[in-house]
């Protein structure tokens, strides 16, 4: 019973939170569960590049997330999602981690096939998002780089 009001509580969250603009948070508590979402945007300029020891490279950004507190750490979860578009302009949320094929050319007989990782780790105050392409190819073009809608969602039990 306390699983099925739970997921009742998350899909009107979700509903009423698809309306949202960036920047807002939202709190719902119900059965001594806490759950809030915060949404980010985050710019093609937000991106910091990471190398790895092999020379590799991938994407990251940090997010400062204060709402994660030790209690989240302790008893509960942080879940992060993605917002997309279709070509009718229908909002979809993809939770991460995520796996895209990729496909590029350059207007000649090259033609790029790869995938992306998107995916992300947290702490006390904190999430780590990670952009990563198959190859650790990262153009050093940052107008290249994605933009993107995050949503995070915390979870805390009492």
């Amino acid at each position: 019973m306390k699983a099925k009001r739970i997921l009742l509580l998350a899909t009107a969250a979700f509903a009423l939170l698809s309306l949202s603009s960036c920047g807002k948070e939202y709190y719902i508590e119900d059965d001594g569960v806490q759950m809030k979402h915060i949404d980010y945007t985050v710019l093609n300029t937000d991106w910091d590049v990471q190398e790895l020891d092999n020379g590799a490279r991938l994407l990251s950004v940090t997010l400062n997330v204060p709402q994660i507190t030790k209690d989240v750490v302790n008893y509960g979860s942080v879940s992060v999602s993605r917002r997309l578009f279709d070509d009718n302009g229908n909002i979809f949320w993809t939770p991460l981690p995520a796996v895209r094929a990729e496909y590029e050319n350059y207007g000649t007989s090259e033609e790029l096939l790869y995938s992306t990782y998107l995916d992300y780790e947290w702490t006390t105050g904190l999430v780590y998002v990670y952009f990563t392409a198959t190859d650790f190819y990262v153009d050093p073009d940052k107008a290249t780089w994605p933009d993107m809608d995050l949503r995070v969602t915390i979870f805390q039990y009492e």
